[in-house]
């Protein structure tokens, strides 16, 4: 396309149009991976759902762990045998308690029978008994000793309750090769406003083995 210019102008001006046919008219969707290499901006939708996987759904395939088998189980129990504490606002209930190799794992539910809502910490286990050192004034409690035992993981449904709710719990512990006759396993549960009064639960220190059912 050629333009004259202005009238009685010595000067021409010439414009170039370059037409290109359109592609396509239908846009994708979806947005590219960032980083991606491909130039043109537009994902067919079939190639996205191949490369880009729904990582909100659950891992078909994937079996569950035994921490999570042995919480799922706990969840079904449905009338626990409950023990009141006094002075206390919590009920509680021992649940499966099972070894694993050199491990233990605790089962175990909260309720919350008050009208006030109750917040807990997460579980620990304490071993306790007396010492063995002699004294000449004997102190009630004096002679007591207590330690804290390494917890290799726990499963806890919730440690803020509503009157009335209740809490499902799994804790997994190192237990000890041995211990002195006087010393004995809790499992400890603790209320965030009383952490130094908490529930002591006796625990077998020899407890059935994983996958027996005698």
């Amino acid at each position: 396309m050629i333009n004259d210019g202005p009238a009685g102008g010595a000067t021409r001006v010439d414009f170039l149009l370059d037409y290109k046919p359109a592609q396509s008219f239908l846009v994708s969707e979806v947005t590219p991976e960032p980083g991606s290499t491909n130039p043109d901006m537009s994902v067919s939708p079939a190639r996205a759902a191949v490369t880009r996987p729904n990582r909100s759904a659950p891992s078909e395939g994937v079996p569950p762990s035994a921490l999570e088998l042995e919480y799922q189980q706990q969840q079904r129990i449905n009338t626990p045998d409950w023990s009141k504490w006094e002075n206390k606002q919590i009920e509680t209930s021992l649940g499966d308690v099972r070894q694993w190799e050199n491990q233990v794992a605790v089962c175990y539910p909260v309720l919350i029978p008050t009208d006030h809502a109750v917040e807990i910490v997460p579980p620990q286990i304490q071993i306790s008994g007396q010492s063995q050192q002699k004294k000449r004034k004997k102190k009630k409690g004096a002679n007591i000793t207590a330690d804290q035992l390494e917890i290799r993981d726990f499963r806890l449904s919730t440690t803020r309750l509503e009157p009335g709710a209740r809490a499902d719990g799994v804790v997994v512990f190192d237990r000890p090769n041995y211990k002195q006759s006087s010393e004995k396993l809790f499992l400890q549960i603790a209320q965030v406003d009383k952490v130094d009064r908490p529930v002591l639960i006796r625990l077998p220190f020899t407890p059935p083995v994983a996958g027996d059912t005698r």
